[in-house]
């Protein structure tokens, strides 16, 4: 926080540029890599106010990951985009390695957060798919969560490849990955939907 900025002030104040702080933070470094000092200087408030208010750094963190979630589930003013589309993450790169930072620290229970999209998904798929059991379910739900998850955080290593500099191979790859990805919520089959191949229906697979 620089000089020219006014250090906040109040309660209300202090507890919203700590959380913004840690939200910021989340998505440069694991949490264990971010001290209660270097919340304070991000918030540009004194280290103590962090007890005072939260009893410690760690309900900072889990403030700051839920901002994320909730930036993430509201999406854009403009409606560009929703938390269910196929691949939304990619819109929200900072929660993304929020996510991905928690997870390979082994930190991701402490600030007990999952992907919050998936329980509308699970929700969605649940209706269209009565006829099967709740396993099955929820493990479909997963691995597309997964599947989501790794294509966006990995989309900037993998897209070279795929794509190979031809925006039309790399539209044609990304409609394929669509279809796995709604293949897996609706219990349809993935092998199919990596062949290229829709729903008996002819129409979109479904929710992303």
């Amino acid at each position: 926080m620089t000089g020219d900025v006014r250090a906040p002030r109040g309660s209300d104040e202090v507890r919203e540029a700590l959380v913004a702080a840690a939200a910021r933070l989340l998505g440069d470094a694991p949490p264990e890599r971010i001290s209660g000092r270097r919340l304070a200087d991000e918030a540009g408030v004194n280290y103590g106010l962090i007890h005072h208010y939260f009893g410690g750094k760690e309900a900072v963190l889990r403030d700051g990951f839920t901002r994320l979630s909730e930036v993430y589930v509201a999406g854009p003013d403009d409606g560009s985009w929703v938390a269910t589309d196929p691949f939304s993450m990619r819109h929200r790169p900072d929660f993304l390695r929020a996510l991905a930072f928690a997870s390979l620290s082994g930190e991701i229970d402490n600030v007990h957060l999952t992907h919050p999209a998936s329980d509308v998904v699970l929700e969605r798929a649940r209706r269209t798919r009565d006829s099967d059991d709740e396993t099955t379910i929820r493990i479909d739900v997963g691995i597309a969560t997964v599947f989501h998850l790794s294509r966006c955080l990995f989309e900037q290593v993998i897209e070279p490849w795929i794509g190979h500099g031809d925006p039309a191979m790399s539209e044609a790859v990304e409609d394929r990955f669509i279809l796995i990805l709604r293949s897996l919520t609706l219990g349809l089959d993935p092998g199919a939907a990596a062949g290229g191949r829709r729903d008996p229906s002819g129409g979109p697979s479904g929710p992303g």
